[in-house]
């Protein structure tokens, strides 16, 4: 009996890792870029045009908003696909994605045993969030969470042993790099975290000894080799009083006071829909008795201080996207996981209720999925109904295995997520690469633009307003950087500007590039997007406007 359930919950395992892939894989490339992967790609294409990866530019304009380490990223991803492409950014995502979850399986293991943390390292994989929108995208934050994540495991497997010189050592190396991924956020990320475990372990005192002071310094003398570098090209002070804007600007402190007081209320509700379905699992939260059941594990108790800990620095910042927190529900997870493993044992009345949920949730989307090409939108998939009837009928195998086998239910769920973004892959990504109108306008007047120009020294007029996937596709099609002119203007140049930000220009315009962000009728271009004339202050400028500093 044992050896069978050992076999079946191993085909299980074999049917994740199966469906994983494809998963994760088909169609990354498809969509055109939003405008935050494009600014990555072309800091990344730059540096490996320029061949100056210390400064990170676009149109070789310095480029202050993020260190450079995705750009790095990128760019050895750009280097072995030969060329850059929608595919070769995201792929590093993917990657990162499975390490962050790899990861989260690894220390898991050590106090959950290998099933739970099998699910829990799914669990970062197939929440909603990450499932459906930043899986997919060639953006920091996957690779950010994964490294913060990891500072948070390791400063707890070190520090419940008392071993704070490792804690500490590795933790803080891991805040260097973290730093050099999105700056200032991986040192609250830190400072929080080690609070959480100086306060879990009672060992306040680590904070003024050896292990921890040298440890920061150590931090600080990495981050320091790379801005000795980067100070050769920039004044540091912009670059710092950049970083702090890009991390304060979504605070309360840049936010109205009814804005602050809507999001207080409506973040953990909002949260908790992204971070769907297996927010679902907060229910155990709110039972009487759950941190009793929390403290019967030490790892489980102590996740949920950690993600508590941390959570108040976005839920009193408005304006703030779901993905900033990719790294703190796992945190989250780790402890509705092992409360659900204490309620199934049980059998409660809360586990069956919620069981019965997701299996006739299950039911009711296995019932549907054959009948996807009905949705007018799907005729331009080809060979539709054969791709439903099967994903439907995988579908409905999963649900029926799923009413049976109640002690594998949550790896059977998994299997049917993954499944889920393998059916959205194949119907509604094709569906929408062809509906996305702006993102082909802009792709596609980027590229007319240079192939009307192609043999001219093509430039940007000062502080004219390119948007970053404009731009992006722009220098793609053109082959090198297409540089902004602030005090040279040879006659010989082609000069992309705009008429709404500098109206004493007189341009004999021969193309137009699509700005997909204007407020406009277009064609007719009734304008209510401001386009102020810039006054050369770094901090005035809208993203795609330059900063005015040319980096050679």
């Amino acid at each position: 009996m044992g050896l069978t359930f050992a076999l079946v919950r191993k085909w299980y395992y074999i049917l994740a890792l199966g469906l994983l892939f494809p998963a994760l894989l088909v169609h990354l490339g498809l969509m055109v870029f939003i405008d935050d992967e494009a600014i990555r790609s072309l800091v990344a294409q730059e540096m490996l045009w320029s061949g100056n990866f210390i400064a990170p530019a676009m149109h070789g304009d310095a480029y202050f908003n993020k260190p450079p380490l995705w750009n790095w990223v990128l760019a050895a991803s750009f280097t072995l696909h030969g060329g850059a492409s929608e595919w070769a950014a995201r792929l590093p995502t993917v990657i990162s994605l499975i390490g962050f979850a790899l990861t989260t399986y690894g220390f898991s293991r050590r106090y959950f045993g290998s099933y739970l943390a099998s699910i829990h390292a799914l669990t970062v994989i197939t929440c909603g969030r990450m499932l459906f929108w930043d899986s997919m995208l060639a953006l920091i934050d996957v690779t950010f969470s994964w490294v913060v994540y990891t500072q948070i495991m390791l400063l707890y497997y070190y520090g419940k042993d008392g071993r704070w010189w490792q804690a500490f050592a590795w933790s803080y190396l891991l805040t260097a790099v973290a730093f050099m991924l999105k700056g200032l956020p991986a040192v609250v990320f830190q400072g929080l975290s080690v609070f959480a475990i100086l306060g879990w372990r009672r060992a306040w005192w680590q904070l003024v000894r050896p292990a921890h002071l040298l440890s920061g310094l150590g931090c600080l003398a990495l981050l320091a080799l790379y801005y000795v570098q980067y100070n050769q090209y920039v004044d540091l002070t912009a670059v710092g009083r950049r970083l702090f804007v890009e991390s304060s600007k979504r605070t309360a402190v840049a936010h109205g006071v009814g804005e602050t007081a809507w999001h207080l209320l409506s973040f953990p509700f909002a949260m908790s829909y992204h971070f769907l379905p297996w927010t679902l699992l907060l229910v155990y939260l709110f039972r009487p008795g759950s941190w009793k059941l929390l403290k019967t594990s030490d790892f489980a108790a102590f996740c949920l201080v950690a993600f508590l800990v941390n959570i108040p620095v976005y839920w009193v910042s408005p304006n703030v996207y779901p993905r900033y927190l990719l790294m703190l529900f796992p945190l989250l997870f780790a402890s509705l996981l092992w409360l659900q493993q204490c309620h199934a044992r049980d059998r409660s009345v809360t586990y069956t209720g919620l069981r019965y949920l997701l299996l006739g949730t299950m039911t009711l989307v296995a019932v549907l999925l054959p009948f996807v090409p009905l949705v007018p939108q799907t005729a331009i998939i080809t060979h539709a109904w054969i791709k439903s009837v099967t994903v439907g009928g995988a579908a409905g195998a999963l649900v029926m295995v799923g009413w049976r086998d109640r002690a594998n239910f949550l790896l059977i769920f998994c299997c049917f997520l993954l499944l889920l973004r393998l059916t959205f892959d194949l119907f509604v990504l094709p569906v929408r690469a062809v509906e996305d109108e702006r993102g082909i306008a802009v792709r596609a007047t980027a590229q007319s633009v240079v192939r009307t120009n192609r043999d001219k020294d093509l430039r940007i007029y000062r502080y004219s307003l390119i948007e970053p996937a404009t731009g992006y596709y722009l220098t793609e099609a053109y082959g090198r950087v297409v540089r902004r002119a602030f005090d040279r203007y040879p006659a010989s140049s082609v000069y992309i500007g705009s008429p709404l930000q500098y109206g004493e220009l007189r341009i004999e315009a021969t193309d137009s590039l699509y700005l997909r962000h204007l407020d406009t009728l277009y064609p007719v271009g009734y304008l209510r997007y401001p386009l102020p004339a810039p006054a050369g202050d770094e901090e005035e400028l809208r993203d795609g406007m330059g900063s005015g500093i040319e980096i050679e």
